[in-house]
């Protein structure tokens, strides 16, 4: 028979295992959520700096009257119209490679679409869609006022999603 004070131990010693397991599951269900707002905040800062950098090409094409190259802006890569780079950024392929990496960026030539395969996507959710998309697309816009009054150049979804980490 097992002493009352050595049985007490086996049932403490559990109940911190039990303790210790729940505490450990939370962390890192935590991190995983923090990952992800810091992949989807690394997504948006690369697309702000693709604005500013098409919106600068924009106005330098427009003092020189290159109007043609700001039309043909919307069918070439933005990294590649905006002269940015990213450690991230595949380069130019025709559709979407199968085994592209998670977390980087590519342009697909066939539908001119700045594409985004996201890493992590437990709160990204596509409009009409159950499950999350496997990427996410964007489309360059040339915004004008006239025929030769441009206004900006705009990166836009091509389908809406929501990727809300923290709600």
């Amino acid at each position: 028979m097992i002493p009352a004070s050595r049985q007490r131990n086996y049932l403490q010693s559990a109940l911190y295992a039990i303790v210790a397991g729940i505490l450990a599951a939370v962390l890192l269900e935590r991190l995983l959520t923090y990952a992800e707002v810091a992949e989807k905040s690394a997504m948006e800062v690369t697309l702000s700096q693709l604005q500013v950098g098409l919106y600068a090409r924009v106005a330098y094409h427009a003092m020189r009257g290159e109007y043609g190259r700001i039309e043909a802006m919307p069918t070439r890569s933005p990294f590649v119209a905006g002269a940015m780079r990213a450690a991230n950024y595949l380069g130019e392929f025709d559709g979407v490679p199968a085994d592209a990496e998670s977390g980087s960026w590519l342009y697909d030539r066939v539908s001119n679409e700045l594409v985004y395969v996201p890493n992590l996507k437990r709160h990204l959710f596509a409009k009409g869609a159950a499950e999350p998309p496997r990427v996410l697309r964007f489309r360059v816009e040339v915004l004008r006022r006239s025929e030769h009054g441009y206004t900006g150049v705009a990166l836009r979804p091509v389908t809406a999603f929501r990727w809300d980490p923290l709600q």
